[in-house]
């Protein structure tokens, strides 16, 4: 892919690897924070791999009766959800080869307890960028202001309803798994991490389109 100077993201929960092409091959990656937050979207939910196939891990959040801008949108701690997610990841990555590297960390952010969804989302894409030696620069903005910049918006193209092949920015480059015989594409960024190591910026290289 032809590197974009910026672009425009969702926050998302630990995103797919998909997300991290279009990462990789901008210089600035912006991020709206009065954007509506919307349901069945990767803002707080991501796909890793188990036993049985494809499980889907969710963050539970409070919309606001007075506002569903994305900076408003709160973590909802009524339910064990982290503790659910930890147990997954443990249960789906135990044997793999680099969890024991990655987890303790990973597991540190998840329990901290953040309040908003977007503080969430912002230090555990901060924490995966570093474990992949992705320096890159992201501004969190207000409507008013991307005004004043020029970019590519892909909010709405990175999408679970349609599939990543129909998109033209991935190009699933195989990796081993730790279950299952058949490559599955565009899991959650852990997949890749707890899969490949420090293989993993070369995989996602890999997978760019263009």
């Amino acid at each position: 892919m032809k590197k974009k100077k910026y672009i425009l993201l969702n926050s998302q929960y630990f995103p797919n690897l998909e997300y991290f092409v279009l990462i990789k091959n901008s210089s600035k990656i912006l991020v709206n924070i009065d954007e509506l937050y919307k349901k069945r979207t990767f803002r707080n939910r991501c796909v890793i791999l188990g036993s049985n196939g494809k499980i889907n891990l969710s963050v539970p959040v409070i919309t606001s009766t007075t506002s569903r801008m994305l900076k408003d949108i709160r973590i909802d701690y009524s339910e064990n959800w982290f503790k659910i997610h930890l147990r997954s990841l443990q249960t789906s990555y135990g044997k793999s080869p680099f969890f024991s590297f990655y987890k303790d960390y990973i597991f540190d952010y998840l329990n901290k307890r953040h309040n908003f969804l977007i503080d969430l989302n912002h230090d555990l894409l901060t924490l995966i960028c570093k474990f992949l030696n992705l320096k890159k620069s992201f501004e969190y903005i207000d409507e008013k202001s991307l005004k004043c910049y020029g970019f590519d918006d892909f909010r709405k193209i990175v999408n679970p309803k349609f599939e990543c092949s129909s998109r033209k920015i991935y190009n699933p480059y195989r990796y081993k798994h730790v279950f299952g015989k058949d490559f599955v594409p565009n899991l959650s960024i852990m997949d890749l991490l707890f899969s490949e190591g420090p293989n993993s910026l070369k995989v996602i290289n890999n997978s760019d389109s263009f």
